[in-house]
């Protein structure tokens, strides 16, 4: 047990690194399509959230938090990864470094957690949704979403495809997030059961299609080109190459994408 803990460990500090790299990239691309779905997430809280305390939970460049500032709720943001909390940061809620395993905040600070795409991240997703039960005050909610496995957005495949053209490999720790940390979180019947097991009551897992207009090739691409699995490899490139690749992923793009993600969204409530 050790060490796969070691192991997992060792992937937490890369994900953390590249996602730290990627934080402006990020925010130029990627964001766009997760403000989406930060939006879809926080509609189903069934609850009004004016005036509530709410962990924004791994939220790196802030889209859900921007979300909970407009319904005019209290957030807090917490992500395991700095350079994504700096970024523009004057204009953001409070925010604190710390990770979903162990939260650095007291029992009951909360009457929310809204955790937006961020669990499927987590070596221990019982752990994590524990932590996020602690920090709820009691008959608080916890939201939280993931993608579920198998539903991959055919963007993916056409952009990994020419990237692959110009001597793009997909990095060691994505590999490996994938195989053996994102995968429960992308079972509902897992996810549900993670939650149960937390402690958690009144637990549901819906699964939604979230308009995130990725029909258009050029919000695709921006979206794919700007993960972080991705971002360290592009940054390699010329200008001239970079522009090169934008302009053939974009016209590889196939009429008729898909405008929708698939979302899960786990609700439940602390006892």
């Amino acid at each position: 047990m050790t060490g796969m803990a070691d192991e997992d460990d060792d992937l937490t500090r890369e994900i953390r690194a590249a996602y730290g790299r990627a934080a402006d990239g990020w925010a130029s691309g990627p964001a766009t399509v997760y403000r989406h779905l930060a939006l879809a997430l926080v509609a189903a809280a069934g609850m009004p959230l004016t005036g509530r305390r709410v962990l924004d939970l791994g939220a790196g460049t802030g889209v859900a938090s921007e979300v909970l500032s407009d319904l005019d709720a209290r957030p807090t943001a917490v992500d395991l990864t700095v350079e994504m909390l700096r970024h523009r940061r004057q204009h953001r809620p409070p925010a604190v470094a710390g990770n979903a395993q162990a939260l650095p905040f007291r029992d009951a600070a909360f009457d929310a957690v809204v955790a937006a795409c961020c669990l499927n991240h987590v070596p221990d997703l019982t752990r994590a949704l524990r932590e996020c039960r602690r920090v709820t005050d009691s008959a608080g909610l916890v939201l939280a979403s993931s993608f579920p496995n198998g539903a991959d957005h055919p963007a993916k495949a056409v952009v990994e495809e020419v990237l692959t053209r110009f001597g793009y490999q997909r990095p060691d720790w994505y590999a490996a997030f994938k195989a053996r940390i994102a995968e429960p979180s992308g079972d509902p019947d897992t996810f549900a059961r993670a939650a149960i097991d937390a402690g958690l009551e009144e637990v549901t897992v819906d699964q939604l299609d979230v308009e995130v207009g990725l029909d258009d090739p050029h919000t695709a691409v921006q979206w794919r080109l700007n993960m972080p699995h991705t971002l360290d490899f592009v940054a390699t490139l010329t200008s001239r190459v970079r522009g090169e690749l934008y302009e053939r992923a974009v016209a590889a793009s196939p009429l008729g994408m898909p405008s929708t993600v698939q979302m899960l969204v786990l609700r439940a409530r602390v006892p």
